[in-house]
């Protein structure tokens, strides 16, 4: 499936998330309030544009000015409620009209909109509709944290196949709609009943977008496990190991690698090109030492290694950071000879050059040259294990090597792997608002105060405390600060940094709050403290087997930054 056709069903799915359960009564409501058949496209048009814009806005501007997206929430909910109160009370908007000279010559088409046809109310409400469903779909979510960086051109493309999946579906909804009330005469009256309601809900509904309450009424309705699971598994497949037209492992249309370029630093080497590299058989890995998935993939690279060495094989690991403190080589290393022990060249591409040539958008993602340097085989993220090992075995054996092309795979025992239906990964900053608990909403780019959620939703995290969110992560700006998450999980990794003044922290873990026992603890836990003194990924929870509905609270110390929390079967 290409992404591209997986984007346009991502929108037609978004009528089931959880996050249009509350707009989809403005969207009916809105559509049937007059007499107008043309309605119901003119808010779908205004929600379709408005959506392109405000997420160019949020995620192309952001790269140079901060913009808070809470922002955007704001201004949509004031119209919503400004939408809602002249409905509720159009004496008063005619008096303003009046007052402002908006019934004279000159504004008359602007009357005659708002007043009979309500042209301009339906282009208000579609476009305060817009940015609520910018982070409705894990699709759309993907292509505007990802793609967008690397190829401009087809995200935009993609944006646009979801917004018309997503168009047509609310247009439906909107027909359905006017064409049902139009039969109950007391629904179309202007002065009747059913307007007052649906202008209260607008307001309602404004009030909850500009508080955040929204969230929590979402939240009420529960999460759609198999609507959420069937997109994740359709974008996971539609990026991920690609085959050649007969059904094969090697690609039969293959291009040239590009070449690696802008390397900051290498170890293990004094320096790798492709050029230098051709008649050997390739493997490049982009990874970052902070990535649970890079890590439990990491066993198998180094058995590849050893394995295929010396029949024409070479492995280079290309360390591309997520975080600032990833560029730091001797961070690197550090993890490299705790954790993953390559023993093969590892490049620092810390600018993104070599990542931007590959047009890569995933950690880990591995890409198979051939002897002559072209791409024949690439897999994303974690999985395939076999079937990658097959295809480094048949390019060997194109490059003339002698390989036993039917001998056993490399098994190698998990340290715990990904289960559907697990908590996600779960970034503790503004990229991961959407599963933020407290009512008053995340502030992104400030220093704020939170009131701890005791008890907050499965897969969801709360902030108590005074908390600066800034790009990549929140740091404790009290004496303590505390944050809860409820998971369902057997490991949890949390990705830290010490105070950036110096030493270390001292964080307290409780499990469904007691003091987390070590036999629970991962191995970075003693007697309920993880001591956080090094920019890595810290092992918190180690259960003895998958659960659900496990709160995690941290007390935390000032200074001390977190930056993402991941999940492991």
């Amino acid at each position: 499936m290409s992404l591209l056709f997986l984007s346009f069903l991502a929108g037609i799915l978004t009528v089931l998330a959880p996050c249009s359960f509350m707009l989809l009564p403005i969207i009916i409501g809105g559509s049937s309030a007059n007499h107008n058949r043309y309605k119901p496209y003119i808010i779908t048009a205004s929600l379709a544009l408005s959506l392109f814009i405000v997420t160019l806005i949020l995620k192309v501007s952001s790269s140079f000015v901060n913009i808070d997206p809470v922002v955007i929430s704001y201004i949509s909910g004031i119209i919503i409620i400004f939408l809602g109160l002249i409905s509720l009370f159009p004496d008063i908007w005619t008096k303003i009209q009046v007052r402002l000279g908006l019934s004279q010559a000159s504004d008359g088409l602007l009357t005659k909109a708002s007043e009979k046809e309500g042209v301009l109310g339906a282009i208000l409400t579609g476009a305060a509709l817009g940015p609520v469903f910018s982070s409705c779909s894990p699709t759309f979510v993907f292509l505007l944290t990802t793609v967008i960086r690397e190829d401009f051109t087809t995200a935009i493309l993609n944006m646009v196949a979801y917004i018309i999946g997503l168009s047509m579906i609310m247009l439906l909804v909107s027909l359905f709609g006017q064409r049902f009330t139009r039969k109950l005469g007391w629904a179309v009256n202007p002065d009747g009943i059913f307007k007052k309601i649906i202008a209260i809900l607008f307001i309602i509904v404004g009030i909850a977008i500009i508080t955040g309450f929204d969230k929590t009424i979402q939240r009420q309705f529960g999460q759609i496990p198999l609507v959420g699971d069937l997109e994740q598994g359709l974008l996971r497949n539609a990026t991920g190991t690609q085959v050649n037209r007969s059904g094969g492992i090697l690609f039969d249309d293959r291009k040239p690698a590009p070449e690696i370029e802008g390397i900051s630093d290498w170890i293990n080497s004094d320096g790798e090109t492709l050029e230098d590299l051709k008649g050997k058989v390739v493997l490049i890995d982009f990874w970052t030492y902070s990535c649970i998935n890079c890590l439990r993939a990491s066993p198998y690279l180094n058995d590849w290694h050893d394995k295929y060495k010396d029949q024409g094989y070479t492995t280079i690991a290309l360390h591309t950071p997520e975080f600032a403190f990833e560029k730091n080589i001797e961070n690197v290393i550090r993890a490299n000879d705790k954790d993953y022990k390559f023993e093969f060249p590892i490049g620092l591409d810390n600018d993104y050059t070599t990542w931007d040539n590959f047009e890569n958008q995933f950690w880990p993602a591995k890409y198979l040259i051939d002897a002559e340097g072209n791409i024949a085989y690439t897999h994303f993220g974690e999985g395939k294990y076999d079937e990658t090992e097959q295809a480094i075995r048949l390019l060997l054996e194109e490059a003339g090597e002698d390989v036993d092309l039917n001998a056993e795979s490399t098994k190698i025992e998990q340290r715990g792997t990904f289960i559907p239906g697990q908590t996600q990964e779960t970034y503790l900053f503004q990229r991961g608002r959407d599963f933020f608990a407290n009512p008053e909403g995340l502030k992104g780019f400030a220093t704020e105060d939170y009131v701890l959620v005791e008890d907050p939703s499965e897969n969801f995290w709360s902030f108590g405390g005074r908390w600066e969110v800034t790009s990549e992560n929140s740091v404790c700006k009290s004496d303590t600060c505390k944050l809860n998450i409820k998971f369902r999980s057997k490991n949890v990794y949390l990705v830290a940094t010490p105070p950036a003044n110096g030493g270390s922290s001292k964080v307290e873990v409780r499990l469904n709050g007691e003091l987390i026992p070590n036999e629970l603890a991962g191995s970075d836990v003693v007697d309920g403290i993880m001591e956080i003194n090094e920019d890595k990924m810290y092992n918190v929870v180690s259960l003895q087997a998958y659960e659900t509905n496990q709160l995690l609270t941290f007390t935390v110390p000032e200074n001390t930054q977190l930056n993402v929390f991941t999940f492991g079967g």
